[in-house]
């Protein structure tokens, strides 16, 4: 009653981690008199003391929540005869949640226990907790308006050290004719970014007189950008070290990488991240320490190199097409590394292929490798499409929240779809490698240099491009039948479920 939706989901620890990771908690409560749900949001801890209550034990609510077995028990020992709930600690991680309990008072470390009123049809409590979170924003394809301003070009400095990471940018802003004209928006997620300054065409904006900070949102009015192109430049810190979301730019064990799609880009500076804003990232340098991280890529193609002071080094990269902010990517770390090379056609152009990963993995990526290469010939004989950069990295990351990812001359792969150990591999994982290593290269031409209006459309360049992985997979197989049988399989055992379910 107290948590009704919560309750069924319950039943499933995948919903159930779903809920604990989610920014969004809410309160249930059912009408039986009109047959209506209605709920309200609600603190975390709130919604985790709820958790406890409908636990019958601690066995199961150690399962439900993937806390430490003593954390559950004293979580649930202290909560449920009393019926109290916990204010817990809003900087205290979930994942790594695990508080000390004292014997005497009935509180746990950084927790306080606070009573429940109003029986079972809500949570209520008569002491402050954390502020409710704000309702989920909806957004709806009728709602699509094209920017006032569009930033054309981009010049980034990402300086890596331990604990902070100070990311300096520059944008080219232009007025943009197809707009109804208005104020300037830069996304900025307000807990990833710490604002150090913003400068237009060199001078000193003041808040709230040129612009104004409310949320994840910067505004600059019309009135301050005028209607000439002009420089926009911005300071900010970021902390990767700390960033669990895997969103932005972020550590995975002795390396840094960025995941930008769909909305990653703004944690990472303040920028008009939507894909419809496609600019040239000019200059992106990357520093850091070179024992620590002698590998430092980015989009594009290498331009400069060198050392700095500390035992530090640099690597400076440019992509000269026009990009959307989710396909933005550095990577730093020590990495080793299969390279090779391939010759275009008709063009004659001569491209570095490289396929990195921790030096442990080397010897499994070679297959990657041939995979790559026949990607690039396949798309040249069957669509007239070739390969547009000098250089095309691939790097596989062990902690990355998708398959794959097709970072403009830079893709990022979750390490199952990389590596492959001739001693142990399946035929099977040789033929998935090679399907999404083919899907994230043809994502170039459909995706990368043609992209969508807006994240409606992802669709399109999803669509077309699984239908050109699949026609490749086909090829490599010798057999369209074969390959569409364990297509209409997958979509059958998977996604009509998915389609058939409550969501």
């Amino acid at each position: 009653a107290a948590a009704f939706f919560v309750r069924q989901q319950l039943r499933h620890n995948n919903h159930l981690k779903h809920y604990l990771t989610t920014r969004h908690y809410y309160n249930y409560k059912y009408n039986t008199s009109n047959n209506t749900m209605k709920f309200s949001p609600v603190a975390k801890s709130t919604f985790l003391a709820s958790l406890s209550l409908l636990a019958p034990s601690t066995t199961a609510f150690t399962s439900r929540t993937g806390l430490a077995p003593s954390t559950a028990a004293a979580f649930h020992r202290h909560q449920r005869p009393s019926h109290s709930v916990v204010a817990a600690s809003s900087s205290l991680a979930i994942n790594a949640w695990n508080p000390s309990v004292a014997s005497n008072n009935n509180k746990l470390f950084g927790m306080t226990a606070l009573s429940l009123r109003g029986g079972s049809s809500a949570l209520h409590s008569t002491a402050t907790a954390e502020e409710a979170p704000p309702a989920p924003t909806e957004y709806f394809r009728s709602d699509y308006e094209p920017l006032p301003y569009k930033v054309s070009n981009v010049s980034m400095n990402f300086d890596i050290r331990d604990g902070k990471t100070i990311v300096e940018s520059e944008l080219t802003v232009v007025p943009n004719d197809a707009s109804k004209g208005g104020d300037f928006a830069l996304d900025g997620e307000a807990d990833a970014l710490t604002l150090f300054s913003i400068q237009l065409n060199g001078k000193d904006l003041v808040e709230d007189t040129d612009y104004t900070l409310k949320g994840d949102e910067l505004t600059i009015s019309a009135s301050v950008l005028g209607a000439e192109t002009c420089k926009l430049t911005t300071k900010v810190e970021i902390v990767p070290e700390t960033n669990t979301q895997l969103s932005g730019l972020y550590k995975s064990g002795t390396m840094y990488c960025t995941q930008c799609e769909a909305m990653g880009f703004r944690r990472i500076t303040l920028y008009p991240d939507r894909p419809d804003n496609m600019a040239v990232f000019d200059s992106v340098r990357i520093e850091a320490d070179k024992a620590d991280y002698p590998v430092l890529l980015g989009n594009g193609n290498k331009i400069d190199e060198g050392s700095t002071e500390e035992n530090r080094h640099f690597a400076t990269w440019s992509d000269p097409y026009p990009k959307p902010s989710y396909l933005f990517c550095i990577v730093a770390g020590n990495l080793g590394s299969v390279s090779s090379s391939y010759t275009t056609q008709p063009s004659g152009r001569e491209v570095h292929l490289e396929v990195f990963s921790e030096p442990d993995n080397v010897g499994k990526l070679d297959h990657a490798m041939e995979s790559l290469k026949k990607s690039m010939k396949w798309d040249e004989d069957t669509f007239g499409l070739e390969y547009d950069l000098d250089i095309y990295n691939v790097v596989a990351v062990n902690d990355f929240n998708m398959g794959a990812m097709e970072n403009k001359g830079l893709n990022v792969f979750n390490t199952a779809y990389v590596l492959a150990d001739p001693r142990s591999a399946t035929d099977s994982d040789y033929e998935r490698i090679e399907s999404v290593i083919g899907h994230e290269y043809f994502h170039n031409w459909t995706g990368n240099r043609v992209t969508c209006r807006d994240w409606f459309q992802l669709t399109l360049k999803e669509g077309l491009t699984v239908y050109r992985d699949q026609e490749f997979s086909g090829d490599m197989m010798n057999s369209h039948a074969v390959k569409r049988i364990e297509d209409v399989n997958m979509l059958r055992a998977r996604q009509f479920a998915e389609d058939a379910g409550p969501m």
